[in-house]
């Protein structure tokens, strides 16, 4: 076989419509150039975690006006919120999570790098974080990162 050059990743999800008998499927391709036929399997990880992570988040049951189950639940406040001191970026992940990445303030962004191989389970997860704090992933080769607004993180 000839050098590989090129990787496609296709992955779905199908789910049911609230109660009716409709269903829902959600299907992304992606498509990634491998510039090191070495780098092929960590590719293959990252562009899966991507998608992961995009179809973890994208076919949650929503309620009417497409308002989410947990976003209907009402809280009661009897005092004012007390101002709560801004997260560091480190402190948006889970400890599990957060030992295997570094961190490093870059301007107005903050880098996170992985410190070893993440797989894609690891990968979707630190790329849903990364999304809902306005961030997103640069995929370099071996200078792949994500980062986060430091705006956002605060």
């Amino acid at each position: 076989m000839g050098k590989i050059t090129e990787l496609t990743v296709t992955k779905g999800r199908t789910v049911r419509a609230g109660d009716r008998e409709e269903w829902i499927r959600i299907e992304y391709s992606v498509k990634a150039v491998v510039e090191d036929e070495a780098e092929l399997n960590v590719a293959k990880a990252h562009v899966e975690g991507l998608i992961d992570g995009w179809l973890s988040g994208s076919l949650e049951p929503a309620g009417p006006a497409g308002v989410k189950p947990e976003q209907r639940k009402k809280t009661e406040r009897k005092e004012p919120a007390k101002p709560i001191e801004a997260p560091k970026p480190a402190d948006l992940f889970p400890e599990d999570l957060k030992g295997l990445l570094s961190f490093e303030d870059q301007g107005e962004w903050t880098i996170i790098k992985p410190r070893q191989f993440l797989g894609s389970e690891n990968f979707a997860k630190i790329a849903e974080i990364v999304r809902k704090h306005n961030g997103d992933y640069i995929s370099k080769g071996k200078e792949s990162h994500f980062r986060i607004p430091r705006k956002a993180a605060k």
